[in-house]
């Protein structure tokens, strides 16, 4: 398989083989989902599961639909600012990227069950209620750019490692990046160590120039198909089946300029030094499919107080992605452009996800609703449908299994929102945390103080509604912050250049909603 250079990976990752990396990384991306809402509980936080009532439940507890007294058509567009804050090797550098998207667009039909009269309507089944949205529940969306002088290493630290001791008349008919190297004269063959070292200078009296620029845009989406039930008005049940839809695409760009030994055409040391500029990029084209499901319930005791549950099963994904690499070598003596083009699909399941959930309303004006979730991260497991593409294909397989394992651990998430309602006017606000998924500590990830939260991340929210008759329109605003250490090149002995990078999400939420 590939040897890929992964560009912008979190850095615990980034240690291992970048392959295996990619596609763990990748995996864990996809499984960091929150439960689709409308604006009214993105103001809340998202803390929805013990509340119900709202098209939210189609992309969180569906036993909320069971609360429903009408039918109901919603649409929720979303404004999204992503930017990013980034210290690398001392130097900081800022960027963003906007953009529009629909967050959710739903459905519900609520069906009473007719009695005869004199029958107890409040008791038995009471109603049934249908329903069918689109929920966009993870954004992927992200544009960073860092750089600075580095007189440590060079990519070419890099490229010396991945060709490992396979001998040069080997090497130079390899087609991939460290074949590339070698016969663009940036790494060179040590016999007397059976191995290979950088051409390229990186020490106290020469530094080279890094830069890289990353744009990553895709998001995960599911189509809901659910059905609840009100039993006697005081315990809901639900289920609901999703449709789900991953779309990611990232470009990356490494450069990196300096000095160099030439070599002539021959392939001989003239004793010069001359500048050099190479540009390393990705373009990462990553689509896959899946299906899950979710089951709730709500329990209300009395009229004020409300119990939610519910579980959503693994996502099982069939995932294709393809990766094209490109190393664009200038000033030696043989600068040349090399690219190759890297497929693979494979099958991914997700983690499992538990959440409870508890609300209760204060003298009818106030509400005040917490979640918590539990999602174990290193129960992600790969597989494939296709047979193995030789031993190679088997392997990363079993490594990305592997990595999970090594470096994923369980989290847990947690929300908490509060309502308040003025005649037509409902003001709202929450606060949100989604627990970091690594075994690593943030004292080993980011080199700070180890502080767990660091690698938490954290969401701040409010929002207001307005509701008449059968219309009602909600806003929100949501913040999302989160911090990583990023690293553009992988070096085994620990001595990888990183950037820690802290990214904050503007986003706001508009839903129009009818009633009918």
């Amino acid at each position: 398989m590939k040897k890929i250079l992964t560009i912008l990976v979190v850095a615990i990752v980034a240690t291992t083989s970048n392959t295996y990396a990619q596609y763990a990384s990748d995996a864990l991306r996809f499984s960091q989902t929150n439960y689709g809402s409308s604006a009214r509980f993105k103001g809340l936080g998202n803390a929805q599961i013990g509340v119900g009532g709202d098209m939210s439940a189609l992309g969180g507890n569906p036993a909320g639909l069971g609360l429903f007294t009408k039918s109901e058509f919603s649409l929720t567009p979303e404004f999204n600012q992503t930017g990013a804050n980034a210290l690398y090797l001392g130097q900081n550098t800022n960027s963003s990227k906007n953009q529009l998207n629909l967050n959710q667009v739903g459905l519900v039909f609520y069906s009473p069950v007719y009695r005869q009269k004199g029958q107890d309507t409040r008791k038995g089944l009471v109603s049934t209620v249908f329903g069918l949205g689109y929920n966009r529940n993870n954004d992927f969306s992200f544009e960073g750019n860092f750089g600075a002088p580095n007189n440590s290493t060079s990519v070419a630290d890099y490229f010396a490692q991945i060709a490992g001791s396979t001998t040069p008349n080997k090497l130079k008919d390899v087609d991939g990046l460290e074949g590339w190297a070698y016969n663009n004269y940036l790494i060179s063959y040590d016999p007397s160590k059976g191995n290979y070292y950088p051409e390229t200078f990186a020490d106290a009296n020469q530094s080279n120039i890094q830069r890289t620029n990353e744009v990553r845009t895709g998001s995960t989406s599911e189509f809901n198909f659910s059905a609840a039930a009100n039993i006697s008005n005081q315990i809901y049940i639900g289920a609901t089946i999703n449709l789900v839809d991953v779309r990611y695409n990232r470009d990356a760009s490494y450069e990196e300029t300096g000095k160099v030994r030439e070599f002539d055409g021959g392939g001989n040391l003239t004793g010069n030094n001359i500048n050099y500029k190479l540009f390393f990029n990705q373009n990462q084209q990553t689509k896959g499919s899946g299906v899950n499901g979710r089951i709730g319930v709500i329990f209300r005791p009395v009229s004020n107080f409300r119990l939610g549950l519910t579980l959503q099963s693994p996502t099982w994904m069939v995932i294709d992605d393809a990766t094209t690499e490109t190393l664009d070598n200038r000033s030696t003596a043989r600068g040349t452009i090399n690219s190759r083009t890297y497929d693979f699909t494979y099958n991914v399941r997700t983690p499992l996800k538990g959440s409870l959930g508890a609300s209760y309303v204060i003298a009818g004006q106030a509400l005040i609703s917490a979640d918590v979730d539990f999602v174990d991260y290193s129960s992600i497991r790969f597989s494939t449908n296709e047979g193995f593409n030789g031993s190679s294909d088997l392997a990363t397989i079993n490594n990305d299994n592997n990595e999970v394992r090594k470096n994923y651990k369980s989290a847990i998430n947690y929300r908490i929102g509060a309502e308040y309602k003025i005649n037509t006017i409902s003001l709202r606000a929450g606060y949100g945390v989604n627990g970091s998924p690594y075994k690593a500590d943030a004292a080993t990830i980011l080199n700070k103080k180890d502080d767990s939260s660091l690698l938490d991340t954290k969401m701040y929210s409010g929002g207001i509604g307005y509701r008449v008759n059968n219309y009602y329109m909600d806003v929100a605003y949501q913040r999302v912050e989160v911090t990583n250490n990023f690293s553009p090149y992988s070096l085994s002995n620990g001595s990888s250049p990183s950037a820690d990078i802290k990214t904050t999400k503007n986003n706001v939420f508009l839903t129009f909603g009818l009633r009918f």
